[in-house]
């Protein structure tokens, strides 16, 4: 039940469900399709009918020709023996005299004779010789003697005809007379075959039960196996004119006919609407199905593009938000056309909205412009549209400001400034010499100046003098300009920005307010420098990183800095002068154990490095991002591993306190210089090793002179004193009294507590 519920569901949804539009393309379609499907399956029923029925009349002539010829070859068969019997000399001497039963011997001559043609000819068939002028025959192997009148009726029906062979037809059967001799002017006898209706038939196969008759030259029904059929068609026979033909009769049989050049007989046979209807039916059956295949193809096929057609519609009142109306076709047009006319509507307030919008566009125009991503073909339009014309004889430059120093100011209010320099340049330049200007980036501003064919340059530099001038004073920073190679094509503008942007890359040899020409610093872009690195300086400073003196690294880093900006002229090889030392600055930071991650995270330090032009800006990145973590990283190292060292000297010590031990043993033992060792120790413990050493000897010495009995010489030796004199003196020196002196005095305090 919940698949048929799905299924009509399916149905309601995705075929009854949809807009006028569709259903009258859809059913137009349907109709249309339809009749021309069944027009044209009627047709080829028709047609193929049509053709059916003439090869099966062909068929049938085909069949009454054979029946034809075999009768008629039979026919001929038993003309031929007779009339070559009767061309015989034998025949020609008992023909002319009378015979009598005691003619046996003639009888039986002329009863073989018969006999010979009966067996040629058609079985089933009598044959007898009949004497016209003597009145006897001979017919079965018998002599008789006919009457004399059936004589002359035999007599007077050969006179009747100019023909020496003629057939008379009876009930059963249909008798052919052959006068002979044949080509003799006195012809006295007759041949007589006297043919069966069951000897016709076996002539023809009977079995296919068709109808078959014979009409003789004048019309006359010879034979047939359908007597009534053959009546009815009896005055049709005598009417036609042709050989070889067919003609319906009102039963809409059809009969098929065939005359003989022999004889002029007439065999017709017939073909039966009911039979061709049998063979056409499964031809019949089979195109019904093909045709309802094609219907409900074509159903599918006018459904799918019927629903392509109305998917347009259907988008667009979609868009439009308005609903299938259930007036018709016309109703759901003209609701479209109401949602089309608030579009419109609502263009000309959008158009009206972006007439105030001018500016906002035409920045995004030179973003785009500055980008590269707007063509020769799009050029001329945007330019029209924002009320640009040129001639096209003017050169353009682009003209790139970007700020050196904020005055102190954070770098969050950048983007501020930009905006103010955006001003600014509009005061000072004349509008019909530029375009809008705009901020390119987080850092630049860009504009473009449309100058006449001889650049001139000196107004340039006036321009960008003022443009400093008026940043100085008003906005109290500092800016630097890079100007591009002329060009004649907006469309380069893209190039134009990137050479500017390169011209801007030496202000890291120049430093801040800076005005510089690509043109005066493209020959050096193209030279082959060499960088200069100070190796030495390097050293030096990499030496102070690693013992963690941050004084010293300061120092020493900012001598390898100006020894760089120095010796370096062009931009690309200070950069990779920079490169090569932060290079050497992070290889230093992983020997020493450097945080992995902080190393990965100052990776943008590169980045920084590319995006700044100002040397101190630079040097300054370069020190706290990377410098500065790296040194307080080594420091934090360097004081764990002390402090992990001297608490395995403490340990040593305190195991061997008791053995010759000393400041070089332990530093075999532990792998160490013993100099190292000793300012580990001290740095740490705050004690050279030697006094901390004698000191915890006097610990244990005070604690055995309590805890045990063993004399001063026995404690004085296991303490690895060589003399017990000189273990008294330094207990002496330290306690204020000697070692026996202490035991006493300790042991009375025990006592009275």
């Amino acid at each position: 039940m919940s698949k048929i519920k799905r299924l009509r569901l399916f149905f309601k949804e995705r075929l009854f469900n949809r807009s006028n539009f569709f259903y009258s393309i859809f059913f137009p379609m349907i109709l249309v399709g339809t009749v021309l499907i069944v027009g044209f399956s009627l047709y080829t029923y028709q047609k193929t009918y049509n053709n059916l029925r003439e090869n099966l009349i062909a068929d049938r002539k085909s069949s009454i020709n054979q029946v034809k010829g075999n009768i008629e070859q039979k026919i001929q068969t038993i003309e031929y023996s007779f009339t070559t019997y009767s061309n015989t000399t034998s025949f020609k001497n008992l023909i002319r005299r009378p015979l009598t039963y005691q003619d046996y011997i003639a009888v039986r001559e002329i009863s073989s004779e018969l006999a010979y043609i009966g067996a040629i000819g058609i079985g089933n068939a009598s044959y007898r010789l009949v004497s016209l002028a003597h009145g006897w025959e001979i017919s079965n192997g018998s002599l008789k003697q006919l009457p004399e009148e059936e004589v002359t009726q035999i007599s007077d029906f050969m006179r009747a005809s100019d023909q020496y062979i003629l057939w008379k037809p009876d009930k059963k059967s249909i008798k052919m007379y052959v006068l002979l001799p044949t080509f003799s002017t006195e012809r006295s006898a007759v041949g007589i075959a006297s043919i069966s209706q069951q000897a016709f038939t076996s002539l023809f196969d009977e079995s296919k039960k068709e109808f078959l008759a014979i009409y003789d030259q004048k019309g006359e029904l010879l034979f047939s196996n359908q007597a009534e059929k053959a009546q009815a068609i009896t005055p049709k026979i005598e009417t036609v004119d042709q050989k070889v033909g067919s003609f319906k009769q009102g039963n809409q049989n059809t009969y098929i006919y065939s005359q003989s050049d022999y004889n002029q007989w007439v065999y017709v046979t017939s073909l039966s609407q009911a039979s061709v209807r049998q063979t056409i039916l499964g031809l019949g059956s089979g195109l019904a199905l093909i045709t309802l295949a094609l219907w409900l193809l074509f159903v599918i096929v006018t459904y799918f593009v019927a629903n392509a057609a109305a998917q347009p519609m259907r988008k667009i009142r979609a868009l439009l938000a308005v609903d299938t109306p259930s007036k018709g076709r016309k109703a759901e047009i003209n609701q479209i056309l109401v949602g089309i006319d608030s579009i419109v509507e609502s263009n000309l307030d959008l158009s009206a909205k972006i007439k105030h919008q001018i500016p906002e566009l035409e920045s995004l125009f030179l973003l785009n412009l500055f980008r590269g991503r707007v063509s020769s073909s799009d050029l001329k339009e945007k330019l029209q549209q924002l009320n640009y014309h040129f001639t096209g004889a003017e050169h353009f430059l682009v003209l790139l400001i970007q700020i050196d120093d904020l005055g102190g100011r954070d770098s969050t209010a950048e983007d501020l400034f930009l905006v103010s320099l955006e001003n600014i340049v509009s005061e000072i330049i004349p509008k019909e010499q530029r375009f809008q200007p705009v901020i390119l980036n987080q850092d630049t501003q860009a504009t473009i100046l449309c100058l006449p064919p001889t650049i001139d340059k000196p107004q340039v530099i006036e321009y960008c003098q003022a443009i400093r001038q008026a940043a100085s004073d008003y906005l109290k920073i500092k800016i630097s300009f890079g100007i591009s190679m002329d060009y004649t094509d907006l469309t380069n503008s893209k190039q134009a920005v990137d050479t500017a942007k390169e011209a801007l890359h030496f202000r890291i040899h120049l430093g801040q307010e800076a005005m510089i020409f690509y043109n005066e610093i493209a020959a050096q872009l193209d030279e082959k420098s060499v960088i200069k690195y100070p190796k030495e300086a390097e050293q030096i400073f990499l030496d102070a990183m690693r013992s963690a003196d941050q004084a010293e690294t300061k120092k020493t880093y900012e001598q390898v800095m100006r020894l760089i900006w120095q010796e370096n002229k062009n931009p690309i090889t200070i950069e990779n002068a920079l490169f090569q030392l932060i290079n050497s600055i992070m290889q230093l930071g992983q020997l020493l154990g450097a945080d992995h991650e902080m190393l990965l995270n100052n990776r943008k330090v590169y980045l920084d490095v590319l995006s700044k032009d100002n040397p101190s800006e630079i040097q300054q990145i370069i020190y706290q991002n990377l410098i500065e973590p790296i040194v307080e990283t080594i420091q934090k190292t360097t004081d764990r591993q002390m402090r992990n060292l001297s608490d395995r000297m403490l340990a040593l010590l305190h195991q061997q306190y008791d053995q010759d031990i000393s400041l070089e043993s332990i530093a075999d033992q532990l792998h160490y210089n013993s100099n190292y060792l000793s300012n580990v120790f001290k740095k740490e413990m705050g004690w050279n090793f030697t006094d901390y050493l004698q000191n915890y000897r006097l610990t244990i010495a005070k604690k055995w002179l309590l805890e045990t009995e063993m004399t001063v010489k026995v404690i004085s030796e296991r303490l690895q004193y060589n003399n017990p004199q000189n273990f008294i003196r330094f207990f002496k020196k330290k306690e204020g009294i000697t070692p026996g002196e202490y035991r006493k005095q300790q042991s009375e305090e025990q006592k009275r507590e």
